[in-house]
């Protein structure tokens, strides 16, 4: 563990006769914002993100929120007035000055994590195109090192007044990345009390959490040991600092601010907490409201050492008793299935939207539905002594049998002749673990195939019918010069 305030290269962690490093060095930015000055804080960002290549790192993670500043005067200025014209002056510089993507607003700290070669995670305030464009959120941004960005966790919840100003985010960015052998995590702020949303950093195979604060001793102190103890995982911590005097000049609604006898607003707070809860580096040894970089090296081995007595998420986990479900889609407000789904197909006929639900002919309902149930988790249903059949997402099967006359069905209805193709989240391997337990023949994968809507990855079987099953995993469709997305170079391995 090398803590530094310059960024000179060390050694630790090198094989000097065998220069394979066998640890992975982070460097953490304790960054003093330019508040509201987006490009002076780019700025800022870039030297650092240099000055932590020259030392070393593979990774770089900056403070919550510190693209363009953390929001300090919410509580020092009566945030909560409503339709207050101060406050809406200070949202408006806010707003102004926050983070667009798609704007090119990243683009200098994109080529600096591309010339050095490393990784960057920054808080950004974010300016979300994709929900009206004027609602700000609190991400956490994630680029690669060829400088593209390949994750954006936006705070599940807004902490106190922070909801003044951000809005609640999602669960699109809940996933870890791959850095020198790691599997690293980055949650905002107060987001790292919610258990649920540790869990599941922790089942995508989190070694490294990265927790970002807007920066406070009296946030971190607590907390950072608790995660690493908790998810027998290296715990990062990285705070920001701020001062009266680095308010700007040109806002005369933070006059008031500049004047504050207060030594600073935002102290920092960073330190880093081993897999054994140990801390590496103790907040309270690193000085008050001074900007530093803190250099750590990282070893798997350690993480290992800790999980042979608790594993919370391995033999430590009950699966059967708890479970959770995690939604990582994008949330948005409007779908335009005008664009999508057009009442006339091109050649001018009418337009089909989707599959209702399918009617499969079985020998024994009774049979077919016990397999269904219990290896598939279908849904069971009847309506009247009619029909019966089986339900899974917002799709149905009928069941019928072939001397079925109770309605009109196919010219030859016959048992065993379907073929039904299933798209599931679960990973085709963990579904080819799972009909093992059952003692199902696997007829073919896994296997790459194309679907209905791209590349996908399958694994096939039959139902006691013979009618045969594909189960697929949707797999990204991008540009052969594309970057993959978080996690997808885990999937063959």
């Amino acid at each position: 563990m090398v803590p530094s305030q310059t960024g000179n290269r060390t050694t630790d962690g090198l094989d000097l006769a065998n220069p394979i490093r066998t640890t992975m060095r982070l460097a953490a930015i304790q960054l003093r914002s330019a508040l509201l000055d987006r490009d002076e804080t780019s700025k800022r960002v870039v030297r650092h993100i240099h000055a932590a290549a020259e030392a070393g790192a593979e990774l770089v993670v900056f403070p919550e929120a510190c693209l363009p500043g953390y929001p300090v005067w919410l509580a020092r200025t009566h945030g909560a007035a409503f339709d207050d014209p101060r406050q809406k002056a200070i949202h408006a510089r806010y707003v102004e000055s926050s983070v667009m993507p798609s704007h090119g607003h990243l683009e200098p700290i994109c080529a600096a994590a591309a010339v050095c070669n490393l990784e960057v995670v920054i808080g950004a305030v974010e300016r979300a195109v994709d929900r009206g464009g004027h609602t700000l959120y609190c991400s956490a941004m994630w680029i690669d090192a060829n400088g593209h960005l390949v994750n954006n966790h936006r705070k599940l919840v807004p902490t106190y007044e922070e909801r003044l100003c951000w809005g609640a985010g999602d669960g699109a960015g809940l996933r870890t990345r791959r850095v020198g052998g790691m599997n690293v995590g980055v949650l905002n702020c107060w987001e790292n009390w919610m258990p649920l949303a540790r869990t599941a950093l922790q089942s995508d195979g989190m070694d490294v959490h990265l927790l970002l604060w807007p920066g406070s001793k009296a946030l971190t102190r607590e907390l950072t040991r608790v995660v690493a103890r908790e998810g027998r995982c290296y715990a990062v911590s990285v705070g920001g600092v701020l001062a009266p005097k680095d308010l700007p000049a040109d806002l005369p609604e933070l006059a008031e601010l500049r004047a504050s006898t207060e030594p600073y607003f935002l102290e920092g707070g960073s330190g880093v907490a081993g897999p054994d809860g140990v801390w590496m580096v103790d907040p309270d040894d690193l000085a008050s409201g001074e900007e530093t970089m803190l250099v750590v090296d990282l070893d798997p081995s350690k993480i290992r050492e800790e999980r042979q007595n608790f594993d919370p998420v391995g033999h430590y986990a009950r699966p059967d008793v708890f479970e959770l479900a995690v939604d990582r889609r994008r949330q948005v407000v409007a779908a335009f299935i005008d664009d999508a789904a057009p009442i006339v197909s091109p050649n001018g006929a009418p337009s089909i939207d989707g599959l209702d639900h399918l009617v499969l002919t079985v020998r024994d309902p009774d049979h077919a539905v016990r397999f269904y149930r219990r290896v598939l988790g279908f849904e069971e249903f009847r309506v009247g002594d009619e029909h019966r059949g089986l339900r899974f997402g917002g799709q149905e099967i009928v069941l019928r049998t072939e001397d079925d006359s109770s309605d009109v069905q196919s010219s030859r209805a016959t048992w065993g002749c379907s073929d039904l193709c299933l798209i599931s989240r679960t990973p085709v391997e963990t579904w080819l673990v799972h009909l093992k337990r059952y003692g199902i023949q696997i007829v073919q994968g896994p296997v790459d195939r194309t679907g209905a809507t791209g590349p996908i990855r399958s694994v096939h079987f039959r139902d006691p019918d013979g009618n045969l099953i594909e189960i697929a995993n949707r797999r990204p469709t991008r540009p052969l010069d594309a970057p993959p997305p978080p996690g997808y170079d885990l999937m063959d391995s």
